[in-house]
């Protein structure tokens, strides 16, 4: 018996490992892509305010979906929007250092989050954690 009972406590600490890292959502992975392809538009400097202010808007859906589940990540998102809205702002006032500034300052909440959040699996494969 005791034995039995010493298999099923070890059995119950380990399922929160097995459930610690899932697969990112479909909409989750869109979002994801449709970041970096905004981001890659505005360090093209492809119509930067305007990609910028979908930028922006898009972190907004993000943090709507990290903000249950995560501070660390609810505060990168409100991060990556101001510095998206200030990247439009530089982008329309021919601000470069602006934009270049705030681009980096993007980067920086996106790496946040990532390193609390973001588990490579395989090369392109990555799990939430």
């Amino acid at each position: 018996m005791r034995m039995h009972t010493l298999f099923l406590s070890l059995a119950l600490c380990a399922v929160p490992a097995v459930f610690a890292a899932e697969d990112p959502s479909p909409q989750h992975v869109k979002w994801m892509k449709d970041t970096e392809d905004l981001q890659h538009k505005i360090r093209d400097g492809q119509d930067v305010a305007a990609n910028a202010k979908s930028l922006a808007a898009l972190y907004k859906d993000i943090e709507a979906y990290w903000g249950k589940k995560s501070e660390v990540a609810a505060k990168s998102c409100k991060d990556s929007q101001a510095a998206a809205t200030a990247v439009a702002t530089a982008a329309a006032a021919n601000d470069a250092a602006g934009v270049a500034s705030n681009r980096k300052l993007i980067g920086g909440a996106c790496r946040t989050c990532h390193d609390q959040h973001r588990e490579k699996v395989s090369e392109g494969v990555y799990k939430i954690k």
